[in-house]
């Protein structure tokens, strides 16, 4: 039994906490090089004295017996945000970058120990679920898993022929059933384990399995692709052969240099996809060779790609897409007219999985091309 006063500014801490994760969510999508003050403006509005206020009331006080292991978890988890918070709020100038990929990493950091304590976070409850499966969030994450094998947010070891690599298998996972599977490939100076979270809420809700691999160097091998294609299929296979995948229902995405990859990636195993969604990147000329055999030629592809995008020019993607159209690629294209180079979470819940699902339910819809 949970003292009342303890629960009492338990409650509290998970109220305010929401009210963070949703905006620094929003921050790291929206955020752009022209308006970095007003981004943290609408961080300090929203989040305000949260974390100071907090660590003088709830993380102060000596929880009851019993408590403690949960209370220092829960301190962690804190700490790891108001460390996001914080270099978010110092990034600007010619450190901006680097500040908001550490504060990143520290929001990550802290969504994982979260992650962990969740089924003792009732008011949390909403932020791993979609809105429209939030209702089946017991069938989700039920209590008792059905399966010896380990599920949930786990990190793999490297080995000779892979890369480290981030998986989420659905806790509801029953041997019995074949599951979907996304491939997600971070970006440059990126790492599987940070970008995982940017699909994790989408997974969870339909009960997709996630592979998260890192590249093999610091950023994926575009120039000599070969490095790179082989350590992901290392890493799919290692998966497969422990995982009930449906290899009719395998996808991939990417982002920024991922995106980049994730062309190469499907030119050149091509009978793994059924559908590819490169998200701010562009076409390498290393493909040239591959499209002129029109490699991936059966292969649905969703680009989606800002028009404000500072690091790959948005009429270099135009002309990607009028060329692959002109291919006879099967090709949907979003160009958005007030995004720039960013991390996509709406973009990923509200564009790409439906893109996704549609493909995995075959509905003809999913390659109509939109501007908007």
């Amino acid at each position: 039994m949970i003292d009342s006063d303890y629960q009492s500014k338990l409650d509290e801490w998970q109220q305010g906490l929401l009210a963070f994760l949703y905006s620094f969510e929003r921050e790291q999508e929206d955020v752009g090089l022209g308006s970095v003050s007003a981004s943290r403006g609408r961080l300090k509005n929203n989040v305000g004295e949260f974390f100071s206020v907090t660590s003088k009331t709830l993380f102060s006080q000596i929880p009851d017996a019993g408590l403690h292991d949960f209370h220092d978890a829960l301190a962690r988890a804190s700490r790891y945000f108001s460390d996001a918070f914080d270099t978010f709020m110092a990034a600007g100038g010619e450190s901006f970058n680097q500040n908001f990929l550490k504060s990143r990493f520290y929001f990550c950091k802290g969504l994982e120990r979260l992650y962990h304590l969740r089924l003792e976070l009732g008011l949390l409850e909403p932020w791993w679920y979609t809105e429209a499966a939030y209702a089946l969030k017991n069938s989700l994450d039920p209590l008792f898993v059905e399966t010896e094998l380990p599920v949930g947010l786990m990190h793999k070891l490297g080995s000779e022929t892979h890369a480290p690599y981030s998986l989420y298998v659905p806790e509801a996972y029953n041997a019995d059933c074949a599951r979907p599977l996304l491939i997600c490939l971070h970006g440059a100076y990126g790492a599987g384990e940070e970008f995982i979270w940017t699909w994790m809420r989408i997974a969870k809700s339909a009960g997709y399995i996630l592979l998260a691999p890192n590249s093999m160097d610091m950023t994926w091998s575009v120039l000599y692709p070969p490095t790179d294609v082989d350590a992901i299929s290392a890493a799919f296979d290692e998966v497969c052969s422990q995982y009930n995948v449906d290899r009719d229902r395998v996808f991939l995405t990417g982002l920024s240099d991922g995106a980049t990859f994730s062309y190469l990636l499907a030119f050149a195993r091509p009978e793994l996809f059924a559908g590819v969604a490169p998200i701010a990147g562009e076409l390498s000329q290393v493909a040239d060779r591959m499209l002129r055999k029109k490699a991936a030629g059966d292969v649905p592809f969703f680009v989606v790609h800002g028009v404000k995008d500072h690091i790959f020019a948005i009429r270099s993607v135009r002309s990607t897409c009028g060329l692959l159209e002109h291919l006879g690629y099967n090709l949907r294209f979003d160009e958005l007219p007030d995004w720039g180079h960013a991390y996509p979470y709406r973009i990923n819940e509200q564009r790409v999985w439906p893109w996704i699902d549609a493909l995995a339910s075959n509905d003809p819809l999913a390659t109509t091309r939109e501007k908007s």
